[in-house]
């Protein structure tokens, strides 16, 4: 658990107290969040509509530059 919280501390405005919320909601790793609904994260805790915004467009983009270094073509 202490892993994935850390991992989800990688995205700003997301501490401890928040990333441990987000893993029990079974969020835990940036590619859920980045694939998460508005819905489903807005109901922990903590997360209001502009923190959502903010951390998933942060996921989305950590998962997509990932996805990119995983290909030979964008190199």
């Amino acid at each position: 658990m202490r892993n994935q919280m850390k991992e989800l501390q990688e995205l700003k405005g997301i501490g401890k107290v928040l990333s441990r919320r987000l893993v029990e909601s079974s969020y835990d790793t940036i590619a859920k969040v980045a694939a998460a609904e508005k819905k489903g994260l807005e109901r922990i805790e903590g997360m209001n509509p502009q923190k959502v915004l903010s951390i998933v467009t942060q996921a989305r983009k950590m998962t997509g530059d990932t996805e990119k270094s995983r290909h030979t073509w964008s190199r």
